[in-house]
């Protein structure tokens, strides 16, 4: 995974995971902020919610397994 200067972690380009619909509701504060970080660092809404949702998982004991079976090839 890419980081910045300050070790955060950056959304990957193009995942190949196997993925759901999540329908879900944000605050217009946060669409607004993710549109423009979405825009700044040429990435995409998916990848930022999807990385945003497995680093709040892992940080409080819900980490993603090592390897996923899952993905699609």
């Amino acid at each position: 995974m890419e980081t910045t200067e300050n070790a955060v972690a950056m959304p990957p380009q193009r995942p190949r995971f196997e993925r759901v619909q999540l329908n879900t509701r944000v605050r217009v504060e946060i669409e607004q902020m993710l549109q423009r970080f979405v825009e700044d660092h040429n990435t995409t809404v998916q990848s930022s919610v999807d990385l945003a949702l497995a680093e709040f998982l892992a940080a409080r004991g819900y980490p993603l397994p090592a390897t996923d079976d899952r993905r699609s090839r």
